[in-house]
């Protein structure tokens, strides 16, 4: 299976999926189609192509974090799996993850943690960026695996001195999370639902996870976007719309 732009996808970690197979439809389509913000994104979305990410040494990192923490006496609320997702325009930098797990410094994003200390994950898979979606717009989404522990609710933080990792806990986010709807504009509904993802070393370093352990990249789809109504209309129509809009 290729990419849009000729690079191979079942190669190495990454293992194709057929569209017509159940586990595109069971496993890689419904975490996606259910983690919509926007009621208008069951139409526009399109997905093309998949791979499954194999990679036994991150699959082994995030069991290992689920068994310390269930020996730390976690609950299973704590221990709840749920999917995160991440957005791409290079497919070589989607397939890396594959690799090496979701690096910290993945974001621009500073309100809930220092981006240099942990890891931004989108919690909604049609919140991926804080501009809006555009006809014809194209990418790739990965699907990310977590177990986001002991979750902390914190200020969004807009100063330079960005918020530490909390010890005890695992994740931030914002304490306005819960706010943001179908009617949020697509800037506040990005920033507010992010998962802010981190590590703290038990070596006695105070140092911090590369990648978290608790954050294991599942599949990369590869999806456009159609606004439907944009498509439909009349080119004469659309050109007066865009007008107004300005």
């Amino acid at each position: 299976m290729e990419s849009g732009n000729g690079s191979t996808w079942s190669k190495g970690v990454l293992m194709s999926v057929s569209t017509d197979s159940d586990v595109f439809q069971n496993d890689i389509l419904a975490p996606l189609r259910s983690s919509y913000l926007y009621e208008e994104s069951k139409q526009c979305f399109r997905y093309k192509s998949a791979v499954l990410v194999k990679n036994p040494a991150l699959e082994n990192k995030y069991n290992t974090f689920r068994a310390k923490k269930r020996e730390a006496g976690y609950s299973e609320k704590d221990l709840k799996e749920s999917f995160g997702f991440l957005l791409f325009d290079d497919i070589h930098k989607a397939e890396a993850l594959g690799e090496t797990g979701v690096l910290i410094g993945n974001s621009t994003c500073t309100t809930l943690g220092d981006p240099a200390n942990g890891v931004y994950i989108s919690s909604y898979s049609d919140c991926l960026e804080q501009n809006r979606w555009y006809h014809g717009k194209s990418g790739y989404i990965v699907i990310i695996r977590l177990t986001t522990g002991r979750v902390k609710e914190v200020l969004e933080n807009y100063t330079e001195n960005f918020t530490a990792p909390t010890e005890g806990f695992d994740c931030h986010v914002s304490e306005q999370l819960f706010s943001v709807s179908a009617r949020s504009s697509s800037f506040l509904a990005f920033e507010k639902t992010q998962y802010y993802i981190y590590e703290l070393l038990d070596d006695g370093s105070n140092g911090n996870a590369q990648s978290p352990s608790s954050a294991c990249p599942y599949a990369i789809v590869s999806f456009s976007y159609m606004d439907t109504r944009e498509a439909l209309l009349p080119p004469q129509l659309e050109s007066a719309e865009k007008k107004l809009s300005k």
